[in-house]
């Protein structure tokens, strides 16, 4: 199960099952209101259940848009010097584990 939402200071939080033998988790993500999961085309990285896309990085959106996100599970950590370049090595160069369900979380702030 996946669960999400967007913090105060503008971050979004997402939180998941582990999964058994699972060493790394890349969520999907894209633009606001993007839904078709062929367009989640940015990445996060995480080792843990948890993962916080900053708001710095929060694609550009308004009060109300929509997130959606997915996570994918490896049995493998990413190789790189950055959690950027550890979900690219996943991506690219491991077999993961199909999408989970896909949880939307709403804006509730704006882009400035």
């Amino acid at each position: 199960m996946v669960t999400g939402v967007m913090n105060t200071e503008g971050s979004i939080t997402v939180n998941f099952d582990a999964v058994p033998g699972a060493a790394a988790y890349v969520p999907h993500y894209g633009p606001a209101n993007e839904a078709d999961k062929t367009k989640l085309v940015f990445m996060g990285y995480t080792e843990t259940t948890s993962w916080t896309l900053a708001a710095a990085d929060v694609p550009t959106h308004k009060v109300g848009d929509k997130f959606h996100i997915c996570v994918q599970t490896f049995n493998v950590k990413g190789v790189g010097a950055n959690d950027i370049e550890k979900a690219r090595d996943l991506h690219d160069n491991h077999l993961g584990s199909e999408w989970s369900d896909e949880v939307v979380i709403t804006a509730t702030d704006s882009t400035p």
